[in-house]
């Protein structure tokens, strides 16, 4: 049986709250990281909504802690990260999956979305990313910090000028993160979830690549997997990643649709 490591660890995962019709990545990675045996801090700016899965996490027998905290600002971070130190003595795992989208295209985007988004996607998880760190320094024990981008920070991303800009500044944040806090023992990394799907009670089930996304799309449990095994021992060696989890939308070939028409030709001629 692969070993995670995680038993024992304290983590927080900041946006542990579900939001329908979200996803719910956040309520995933809490419920993942306390499966495989971690403390976990369920931060998030709505009590109700973190203390929902504090509670499923006990009522499956694990240890869970509620921790309402506004990350948009420093002394929000600084909160969260007390919290977390101050119910299981110290901060091994930080996870912070919060993020959201302002949509519009370049020539007509507004300076107050641009500042929004960027503050939302961006300045947030760097003054999570730096409270956390500051933390696992003063404990001289290392830790994983782990963040939600997205393939809009990896490609281009039509009316998403903000947030794709934001996300690309995650990639190149835990790349810089993973270069200053590796003496330290402290690893950085990112997920770049695509389109992620959520069931709804018009359509429970996932549905299955077609001609318009010929792609898989992940679930909220595929995003959180990938950050459980960032925050994981499996990962022990591996910082300053941004790993896509898109079920293969952001490796599609430019030309997809003249190169399968070429496939088809070919495939007629033998």
């Amino acid at each position: 049986m692969l070993e995670l490591g995680l038993a024992g660890k304290r983590a927080l995962v900041a946006g542990a709250g579900h939001r329908p019709p979200r996803p719910g990545i956040g309520r995933a990675a809490a419920l993942g990281l306390a499966e495989a045996g971690a403390k976990v801090a369920c931060v998030d700016l709505d009590g109700e909504r973190a203390g929902a899965v504090a509670e499923e996490i006990r009522a499956s027998g694990g240890e869970a802690v509620v921790v309402v905290a506004d990350l948009r600002d420093a002394a929000g971070a600084a909160a969260a990260v007390a919290g977390a130190v101050d119910a299981f003595g110290g901060l091994d795992i930080c996870i912070d999956i919060i993020g959201e989208a302002r949509w519009g295209s370049f020539l007509d985007f507004a300076e107050d979305d641009w500042e929004w988004t960027l503050g939302t996607n961006l300045r947030q998880v760097f003054l999570m990313f730096q409270a956390a760190a500051r933390q696992m320094r003063s404990q001289g024990t290392g830790g994983s910090l782990a963040a939600v981008a997205s393939v809009d920070g990896l490609r281009c991303a039509p009316n998403h000028v903000a947030y794709g800009a934001a996300k690309a500044g995650i990639v190149n944040m835990v790349r810089t993160v993973s270069e200053e806090l590796g003496p330290l023992g402290i690893r950085a990394n990112a997920v770049a979830p695509g389109m992620v799907w959520a069931p709804t009670d018009e359509q429970p089930e996932r549905p299955a690549g077609d001609t318009v996304t010929p792609w898989v799309r992940p679930m909220a449990d595929d995003i959180a997997r990938a950050l459980i095994f960032f925050s994981s021992d499996m990962a022990r060696t591996v910082t300053g990643q941004t790993l896509a989890v898109d079920g293969g939308a952001s490796s599609t070939a430019v030309f997809s649709d003249a190169y399968r028409a070429v496939g088809e030709m070919l495939a007629q001629r033998s």
